[in-house]
């Protein structure tokens, strides 16, 4: 619930509502996202060292981290109200709110991510755990789309008000929600990390040795990227180009992410059949197929879109809920020498990747929309940008990671995608 919001709907409400430069504000995540991902790694490295706490105490930093997350999603949509119009203030307070946010969010996920990955050594008990905990992630996702659009509509309390009511009530949600894992959550069944190098710099880099964990990260930053930029653009896609109201880009979100979580299970079963890395194969065909029909939508044409929708939610429920499982594999595979079983470290250098990809999609989108002709600041509504940055650049992008996944072997004692369909054909 807390990371759609940073990536769909502050560039909504600081470009549209505040009147933001978008070309200011691209600059800033870029510049937000590097200092996250410097930070990811040194996280990573903290929470392996919490495990000489005790079996649970990745969660001991979670609960560290969680106040953090939660003041800085406060900030991010609850800015001074006497700042508005003012570039430059308001440019300070965004940097400030989204490196505060993304600490506390980095801080939580890491660590809760690797504990989770150390609940069990089983090949396909990974997967459920992977697959249990991403489905309430979409569930979370889906109260992320409902809730703006609810609570920016003119009967309830507008645009600018709206907003500030989502940060205000993120703060008990955040609480409530995170009490069950920080107190019922299981053991890890791991022994304590202990990181044998005396540069910090090395232990934050080590699983970079493992050539599969190497691959799994450059299909999954190129996928990733894909996902971040037509994210970051979608609202003003409904908007402008299809001639909707928040009201459908709430429903087609909804849609997508209902569509995710309820794929989980087939994604499962079909990973079960085939291999984690040909189901996920399968998952991000289904996403270049429903953008690639968008490219035939208009104004008006809202129920296609949302049956298109339909189609990507499905691709998004592999991307979610498969990858995090081959990573649990590779982080205790034969190819990770004397990095196995340091599970943080791996989840430290896994959400500097995804950063890294939501990054490249807001380099990506933002700025290049801008070029193209679209800047809601300078008046300029180009549907042509809007159609290239939301629907032909993610196309490109998701077909480069298809061939990756092909061709190169991401999982542990398995080959590419490729090499496992030629034995069974």
């Amino acid at each position: 619930m807390a990371a759609l919001p940073v990536v769909l709907n502050v560039s909504h409400f600081y470009g549209e509502v505040l009147k933001f430069s978008l070309q200011v504000m691209g600059p800033i995540f870029i510049f937000c996202r590097i200092v996250d991902a410097v930070q990811d790694p040194v996280i990573g490295l903290i929470s392996d060292r919490f495990t000489r706490r005790g079996p649970r105490g990745r969660l001991t930093f979670v609960a560290l981290m969680t106040p953090l997350l939660a003041g800085g999603f406060y900030m991010l949509f609850d800015p001074p109200d006497a700042w508005f119009g003012n570039q430059w203030l308001m440019g300070l307070w965004l940097t400030a709110a989204l490196l505060l946010v993304h600490l506390g969010y980095s801080g939580v996920s890491i660590s809760y991510h690797s504990h989770g990955a150390e609940l069990t050594d089983d090949y396909n008990e990974r997967t459920r755990v992977t697959v249990g905990r991403e489905v309430f992630g979409l569930i979370g996702m889906t109260a992320a789309v409902v809730l703006p659009v609810m609570l920016t509509a003119p009967k309830f309390f507008g645009d600018t008000a709206g907003y500030m009511v989502l940060g205000l009530i993120f703060l008990p949600i955040c609480i409530l929600f995170s009490l069950p894992t920080l107190l019922w959550a299981g053991p890890s069944v791991h022994p304590p990390v202990v990181h044998g190098e005396r540069n910090a710099f090395i232990a934050f880099f080590a699983p970079l040795k493992n050539r599969l964990f190497r691959r799994l990260l450059l299909v999954f930053v190129v996928n990733g990227s894909a996902l971040g930029v037509a994210v970051t653009v979608i609202l003003f896609y409904v908007e402008h180009v299809l001639a909707g109201t928040k009201l459908h880009a709430g429903i087609v979100l909804l849609t997508y992410f209902i569509a995710g979580a309820a794929s989980v299970p087939m994604w499962l079963l079909l990973s079960k059949r085939t291999s984690k890395a040909a189901a996920w194969f399968v998952g991000m065909i289904c996403s270049i197929v429903g953008l690639a029909l968008a490219i035939f939508l208009g104004p008006g044409d809202f129920i296609w879109f949302v049956a298109i929708s339909v189609v990507t939610g499905l691709g998004l429920g592999a991307d979610y809920g498969l990858p995090p499982s081959i990573l649990a594999d590779v982080i205790n595979a034969p190819e990770g020498g004397d990095t196995q079983g340091k599970t943080g470290t791996y989840f430290g250098l896994w959400a500097l990747a995804t950063k890294l990809a939501t990054a490249l999609g807001a380099a990506l989108s933002l700025p290049v929309v801008a070029v193209l002709g679209f800047d809601p600041s300078k008046g300029l509504y180009s549907k042509t940008a809007l159609i290239i940055v939301y629907i032909v650049l993610p196309v490109a992008i998701k077909v480069i990671a298809v061939l990756l996944i092909w061709y190169v072997r991401i999982e542990a004692l398995r080959g590419s995608v490729r090499d496992e369909m030629t034995k069974r054909g």
